[in-house]
């Protein structure tokens, strides 16, 4: 899968890849690819795709000052494929991650990819969020950094989310053109969970230095749109406890947050 060394040397908003770091992203590839057809880990399977909406995105949340903090405990909440969390762990081997989602063969898929790719100090983890971050759970406020990509509206996000994170810690959420709005509905349950919204970033990522003459019209349209998608990280501060009564039960959640 040559193109994914190729699309992301040449992606600019991400950090700059060792030739031993773009060898683990093509085999990770190849691996997304092959256990796919046993697995449904994802949708997406073309090299252009998953060099883009995969690896790359993934590797944008390394541009946060707050995650590049070396020897940093990070969860990612709803992994699912292992997204962000194998990406950065690629790039970033000091960070000890745990990687979280309820669907046990998904977090099967990262513990034999991690593996398959050497990795060392990934924590995979089946299990509910809200139970594990619960007043008595094993992982509550636990880390320093935690994400959340594409799982959910921000307001059932923070209560998954921020009860894991460590008092002056962050959660950082992946999120796209809705992120305003979202972060408006979610403003009291932020605060009623113990966060402060630090920052909002907005991501830009730049492909003008990758070569595309040998590349078809779609794959061409697809990296045009990927380049031109609204993308924001929205950092949020933990500044004090989170209430003993949070996170709740996922249906009261969903059904009337924060």
């Amino acid at each position: 899968m040559e193109k994914i060394k190729e699309i992301l040397s040449a992606t600019d908003g991400i950090p700059a890849l060792t030739n031993e770091q773009l060898d683990s992203f093509d085999r990770l590839a190849e691996i997304l690819v092959e256990e796919n057809r046993k697995v449904n880990v994802t949708s997406i399977t073309d090299p252009v795709g998953i060099a883009l909406k995969h690896f790359a995105d993934s590797l944008s949340v390394l541009e946060i000052d707050e995650i590049k903090k070396e020897n940093i405990k990070m969860a990612d909440i709803g992994c699912g494929g292992g997204f962000p969390g194998l990406p950065v762990k690629i790039v970033r081997d000091d960070i000890d991650i745990t990687m979280i989602d309820s669907t046990e063969k998904k977090i099967r898929y990262v513990d034999a990819t991690a593996k398959k790719l050497g990795l060392v100090k990934v924590n995979p983890l089946s299990a509910r969020a809200e139970e594990i971050a619960s007043k008595n759970g094993a992982l509550r406020e636990a880390f320093d950094v935690v994400t959340a990509r594409a799982l959910a509206r921000l307001n059932v996000l923070a209560e998954l989310c921020l009860p894991f994170v460590k008092v002056g810690g962050v959660f950082i959420s992946m999120k796209a053109a809705t992120a305003e709005e979202e972060l408006d509905e979610a403003r009291r349950a932020i605060g009623q969970l113990g966060g402060k919204v630090k920052y909002v970033k907005e991501v830009h990522f730049d492909l003008s230095r990758l070569d595309t003459a040998d590349y078809s019209p779609e794959d061409k349209n697809a990296i045009c749109d990927f380049v031109q998608a609204k993308r924001y990280m929205i950092v949020i501060e933990k500044v004090s406890h989170t209430p003993d009564a949070y996170p709740r039960q996922y249906s009261r959640i969903s059904k009337k947050p924060l």
